[in-house]
This record gives structure tokens, sequence and C-alpha cells, in this order.
């Protein structure tokens, strides 16, 4: 950091010997014009901002201990130097009574000199620091309040959601809030956005929060809060009309920019009501969000009417009553190209982030051709009942996230699994080996990233399907799989801690919805996060 030096003295001579005793670059310090009088110092520190102030004692119009006087008084940050041809201990005295740090007797020599800036310098360290500090635990504080606020408003909504109000902190109404619009903020590229903050989920939250308020206005009738239990999710609620409401929304999306934060939606609903009312309010934002295209683009959404919403939810694209037995017939027959030409050509599914298809859409057909596929591995190869439940997982959480290309890999790995025979010749590649280790090594160091199976296949220029089968070939459990066990263990270790909430746990490993994370949790280690956590407490 460069500090600004400013001389002072009405002795031209007295002014360039100080000017050119040093190299003020080489100390980085900045020396500024020197000043003719004090009263010059005093017009020029608004605007120039010096940090050092080196005055003569004897100077007409404003001497130089009046100077320090109101620099005192006005300009407390600012540290001082006196200098003076005459060894004066009154005048001495009154230097450090007026707040000057050292006195200088001219002529000023070099050490002299290098030995007070060095002193004033540690001064304007300490305060640096000491200001950083400040600003830290400020930062931390409103990072905590913050985040005590999200679960407190966060109650409202699980507790309307799953009738759990009874026990769940309430936050009452008042008039302010008792006629208010409700917006939500969806970001489907949670994880990512989370790199930018290396996965502090506290300073990632506060600052989008931060941004969502600069954008909402300082008026303070508004609540800006992060979903606890879906961190992806930060919902704002205010005194506003449709129109106010509407600009907002597009202020958010510009204020987030597609490229940088990926898809982002934002739902809207204009119908006021009270703050108690919230858990009702999310509900239907909820149900509205499903109609957005499955795109990975940015959508401004409204609330409809009640009964709009229903039709909206009934029309859609989905698979023909025939298909499962027209299905069942191809992989009982083994036409492999058939069968996928059936899955990805029928109603267009393999464009279905084109923007034509709604996430409702995507959901139910996917919903409804995984169950066709998991039905015929229970009965006719039960086998790869396993793998065909984490195919089904992995095919809902990539829907969540917008994402087709690792959606359409799930489902071809399910399907090539059927037709597997044998391993492949190329698993003894050495080259294909060291590839699948470094995979390993990567999973276990970066498994709170977000790793997907087609980005890993990319990387490493292999299909997607071939990857997975030749590291479940050698370690005995697929890519996914392996990915899931280290976040577990990783997440049980971390309960330990007992001050660590389990939702924060949660997004340390990996994972922004946390009803996802326990319902994985509960199928990996046999029990809820919170039960391992009070089991742990017992032992």
């Amino acid at each position: 950091m460069k500090y600004k030096v400013l001389a002072a003295d009405d002795e031209f001579w007295s002014r360039e010997n100080i000017r050119s005793l040093i190299p003020w670059e080489e100390y980085s310090l900045e020396f500024l014009e020197p000043a003719c009088d004090g009263e010059e110092v005093l017009e020029r520190i608004p605007e120039e901002k010096p940090d050092i102030i080196l005055t003569d004692i004897n100077m007409p119009f404003l001497s130089g201990l009046e100077l320090l006087q109101r620099l005192q008084n006005e300009y407390p940050n600012i540290v001082t130097i006196a200098i003076s041809g005459y060894d004066d201990f009154d005048k001495v005295k009154g230097v450090f009574v007026s707040g000057g740090l050292d006195y200088l007797l001219k002529p000023v020599g070099k050490e002299e000199l290098v030995k007070v800036l060095t002193k004033a310098l540690g001064v304007l360290e300490e305060r640096e620091n000491a200001k950083k500090h400040d600003e830290t635990s400020r930062i931390q504080e409103h990072k905590l309040s913050s985040f005590l606020e999200d679960s407190e408003y966060s109650a409202l909504l699980s507790g309307k959601l799953y009738g759990q109000s009874a026990s769940q902190t309430h936050v009452s109404s008042t008039n302010i809030f008792s006629e208010v619009a409700t917006l939500m903020v969806k970001f489907y590229n949670i994880a990512e956005i989370a790199e930018q903050f290396d996965h502090d989920n506290l300073q990632m939250s506060w600052s989008i929060k931060s941004r969502l308020r600069e954008l909402t206005g300082t008026d303070g009738n508004a609540i800006i809060f992060n979903n606890s239990n879906k961190m992806s999710e930060f919902l704002i609620v205010k005194t506003a009309d449709a129109k106010e409401l509407r600009a907002l929304a597009e202020n958010i999306l510009k204020e987030f920019p597609l490229e940088e934060y990926g898809p982002v939606s934002v739902v809207l609903h204009e119908q006021t009501s009270s703050l108690d009312d919230i858990g009702t309010v999310y509900r239907e934002l909820i149900s509205t969000l499903v109609t957005r295209p499955f795109s990975r683009s940015h959508c401004i959404l409204s609330c409809p009417e009640e009964k709009n919403t229903v039709e909206m939810q009934t029309i859609g694209k989905s698979a023909p009553a025939h298909m499962e037995t027209e299905l069942y017939h191809l992989l009982s027959t083994g036409k492999k190209s058939e069968t996928e030409k059936l899955i990805f050509r029928t109603c267009d599914f393999k464009h279905c982030d084109d923007g034509t298809w709604s996430y409702l859409d995507v959901k139910q057909y996917a919903g409804r051709i995984t169950g066709i596929l998991y039905r015929y591995v229970q009965e006719k190869c039960p086998e790869l009942t396993a793998q065909a439940e984490e195919a089904m997982d992995n095919i809902d959480y990539y829907m969540k996230c917008l994402n087709a290309p690792s959606l359409f890999a799930s489902l071809k790995i399910l399907l090539d699994s059927l037709w597997e025979s044998g391993e492949d010749k190329g698993a003894d590649s050495s080259s294909v080996v060291q590839q699948v280790e470094q995979i390993h090594r990567y999973i276990e160091q970066s498994y709170h990233e977000n790793i997907t199976l087609t980005a890993l296949a990319e990387q490493y220029h292999m299909d997607a399907s071939y990857l997975s089968r030749i590291f479940s070939q050698k370690y005995g459990e697929t890519i996914i799989a392996f990915l899931t066990r280290i976040r577990m263990e990783k997440a049980a270790e971390l309960m330990k801690d007992q001050d660590k909430k389990l939702e924060t746990i949660s997004f340390l490993v990996g994972y922004d919805d946390y009803n996802y994370f326990s319902r994985v949790f509960r199928k990996k280690m046999g029990c809820s996060p919170r039960e391992y956590r009070n089991n742990l407490a017992q032992l």
C-alpha cells in the first residue's frame, strides 16, 4: 500500500531538501508537491488526502503548532511530524500536546528522516491492520446474523409445508408485512457459484443477499432470506405493485448474468398476503417454478390463479400409453439401438432442452421411462437394482440442475448395463487405468465440487458410459456411488462438531438441497443426519 506525504515549509530550500533527501518511491511513499504554509495544507487535504504531514513550526499566517492543533481536531487519522530550526522545549512539548508523532531539528538528515518515517509507517500499518480486523469481525457478525435470520424465516416455509408449525420458531407479521408481495430467486448452478466463495456457504449467501438488497432498495420495507433447506433459493418479501415487482425481477437477471451464474428463475407472487402466509405462498411459487422451460436460460414466471396452475401442470408431453409394452419387448429381444431410439425420439426427448419442454414435462417423461426400466430390472435382472436406483437418483439430481447432457448420460449408462456382457477388452490399457486412477484421486480431494459423469468424460476424452463401466470394474463401484460414499463419510466426520448446523454440512459436502442430502444420507448410513448426530452425542 502506498501512503501519501505532504511537507509544509515557508522556505523554498527547506522544502526542496526534504523532497530530495530520500528516494520516496522506494519506501512505497508518494511525495506530494510541498505546501508553502499551514493554510495551504488545510485547503489541499480534502482533495489530496495525505497520510503523513511534515510541517515546519515557524510559518506565517498559520504556525506549525496551530496547524497541528487543527489537524488533531479535524483530521485525527493523519500522522503529523514537526520540523524546526530551534531546539525549544516548549515547542517540542507543544508538538506532542497537539498530537504530533515526533519532532525533527533542521537541518534534517537522511537517517533521522528515515527513522521517523518508519515510525509513522508502523502507526499507519497498525491502524490498517486493526481496521481490517474490525472489518473482518463485522462481516463475520453480519454473516452469522444473516444465517440466523435465514433459519428463522425458513422455519416458516418448512413448518407450513410439512405440518410442523407448532414446533417451529414463529416470526409474526407486523403492520409493515401484512400486505406484501413475494418474489423467489432460484439459482441452478449454485455448486459452481459456491466455488467463487471457496465453498463458504455463509459468505456466498450473505453476498447474494447483499446484492439483492441493493437492487431492492434501502427503504427497509423488505425481508430477504436464503432458504436454509435449499441454498439455491432466495426469497424477497416486500410491499410492491406488479410493475415494481416485474422491474425488480428484470434487474435481478441483469445483476446475475447467465454466462457467470448459469440459469436463474425469478418467480413473482403479485397477490399481496401476510408474512404469516409465507408457507402457502412458497408452495404456490414452487408449483409455478416447475412450469419454467427446461433450458439453460434465465426466465421470469408469475404465479397464476389456482385453477390455471392445475391446467398448466396437466398440459405437457408424456410417454404414450403403449410405451411400457413396446419398451419391454425391445429390452427382452436385445434391440439396443431401437430401444434408445424409442426413448430419445419419442416426443423428441433428445431435444428436451431446446425450450419447448417445461421442467415438469421432463420430470414426468423421465419419471415414466425410469419407472419402466426399474420394473424391468427388478423382474429380469435384479442384480442391477442398486445401479438402477443410483441412475434414477442421478437423473433426478440432473433434472434439478437443468443439465440435459448428464441426464441423458445417466439414462444411457443404465441402458448399457442391461446389455453389458463380460469385461471390456481395453480395460487393462495402462493409459485408461491411469486416467481412472486420476479420476479416483480427484474425487477424493474435490468431492465438494459439482462433479458430473459427463464433465469427467469430456475432461478425459472418454465416452461417459465406457468410463463408468471401466471405473466400476477397477474399484467395484460406479463413479457416482464412490462420490456419494466419500461425501457421506465426510459428512459423518463433520457431524462430530456439534456446533456445525446440518444444513451447513450438507453444503460443505456438495449438496445445496438439504432434503435431498438427508435422503441420500439415510439410504447410505441407515438413519437420518439428525439421528446420526444424536447417536454420536450419546457415545
